[in-house]
């Protein structure tokens, strides 16, 4: 599956729930900020900078929305594997 389809699902789950991916550019010449989910006045946020890479955007989407219960929701068999190993990896 292309990378871009990949980041595309996720950008649709996360719609799906509710959160909102806010695309900006995070750190300076100072200091770096990789972005994430962050909880802002009682709302979800994913903070990404789309000046990453695609892979890491996809593994910023996926580490952050596998934080969220998705048994409810449908989503593709690899997009689910992908949530799962994401899961797996920040334990």
């Amino acid at each position: 599956m292309q990378s871009s389809k990949v980041l595309q699902y996720l950008e649709d789950l996360a719609f799906r729930l509710g959160i909102e991916i806010v695309k900006e550019k995070l750190g300076g010449t100072d200091f770096y900020a990789k972005g994430g989910l962050c909880k802002v006045k009682g709302a979800y946020k994913i903070f990404i900078d789309p000046a990453e890479p695609i892979q890491v955007q996809i593994d910023i989407l996926a580490q952050s929305l596998s934080a969220f219960q998705t048994e409810e929701v449908y989503l593709l068999p690899f997009i689910r594997e992908i949530l799962k190993k994401a899961q797996r990896s920040q334990e």
